[in-house]
């Protein structure tokens, strides 16, 4: 062990290895967030300078960087960071109801939670088949491009650019909100506020720097994205249609991916999402992206949301360490 880089989003440690012809190389070994590692009771003191470690994991195709599955501690026989297993919600309880029959997305009166693990970290268009690729969104064969979206032949070139090279510059990982449908896709979950009173609905971020996203529900228009200033999240006004908040939102800027895997988009981004909670447990997620721009014809696609009983989200902050943790 060499180094320990225990910072957010991804905590890594360093450490030197030996072949068979006694070339030593040095490997930044990826083990997750930190939020995450110390929920399950793994703290940074857990290794040290000098510590003899085994290390199982996936490697990265162009550098000496792995993503590791399991980490065992040399002189204790330990492995550490396995991951514990967390309560979930009640299967199929229903969802909680505010005093006027509406569904509430937040937790029961008395209660905490929020949303955390969604069913996939990628976004694409839900008339495709399966397209084989990594959980990151990597594609295996990159002439699948063509059913990830309806892609214009600009945007299907950036892409395909970005997925060549690795997804290694994905703004996300230099602490740049995640924006967009990905928004839902954070590691540390998200959570609503619902603030009826006022007309609005807050969601606040586990996955970024305490951001945060304004919901009007008051009735007032949506306005045209020229209109507004352009940000990560949009401005967004909603409607509910018997249990399910329908989202409309205009006016992004372009420094974000829409997903992990890549995919573009400009300001002309009109985003339409749809929020059912099926039940206590299952929140259902649809997006419909609309780009002229971008893409060739609005298209859709989405996901199921768990949630996380009787916890807060935990503070995070993004430190930006890929300064000098990633071997170029």
């Amino acid at each position: 062990m060499t180094r320990i880089d225990w910072s957010y989003p991804n905590a890594f440690f360093f450490i030197d290895t030996r072949d068979a012809t006694g070339t030593v190389a040095n490997w930044a070994i990826q083990i997750g967030t930190p939020i995450d590692l110390e929920r399950d009771g793994w703290k940074a003191s857990a290794l040290h300078i000098g510590d003899s470690v085994s290390v199982e994991g996936n490697p990265a195709r162009d550098a000496r960087q792995a993503f590791a599955k399991s980490v065992v501690l040399t002189r204790t026989g330990k492995r550490l960071f396995t991951p514990s297993a967390r309560r979930a919600a009640a299967a199929g309880a229903p969802a909680p109801r505010w005093p006027n029959g509406q569904i509430r997305l937040g937790p029961a009166a008395g209660k905490t939670g929020y949303w955390g693990i969604s069913s996939t970290k990628v976004l694409v268009e839900n008339s495709a088949s399966k397209i084989p690729m990594t959980a990151d969104g990597l594609l295996l064969n990159l002439a699948d491009a063509d059913k990830v979206a309806p892609f214009l032949p600009w945007s299907k070139a950036l892409y395909e650019h970005r997925q060549r090279a690795l997804l290694k510059d994905d703004p996300y990982a230099r602490c740049v909100p995640p924006g967009g449908p990905r928004q839902f896709q954070m590691p540390n979950g998200f959570q609503f506020v619902e603030q009826n009173e006022l007309g609005r609905i807050l969601v606040l971020l586990g996955g970024g720097d305490r951001n945060w996203r304004v919901i009007y529900t008051d009735g007032r228009p949506l306005g045209a994205a020229a209109e507004a200033v352009p940000s990560y999240y949009g401005t967004s006004v909603g409607h509910w249609e018997k249990d399910t908040l329908i989202v409309e939102s205009v006016g992004y800027n372009e420094k974000f991916w829409l997903s992990s895997t890549g995919l573009p988009h400009t300001e002309a981004l009109h985003l339409t999402e749809r929020f059912t909670r099926i039940d206590l447990s299952t929140l259902k997620y649809e997006v419909t992206v609309d780009d002229p721009r971008t893409y060739t014809k609005p298209w859709t696609g989405g996901w199921t949301i768990q949630w996380v009983p009787d916890q807060d989200i935990q503070e995070s902050f993004c430190e930006d360490n890929a300064e000098t943790t990633f071997i170029r």
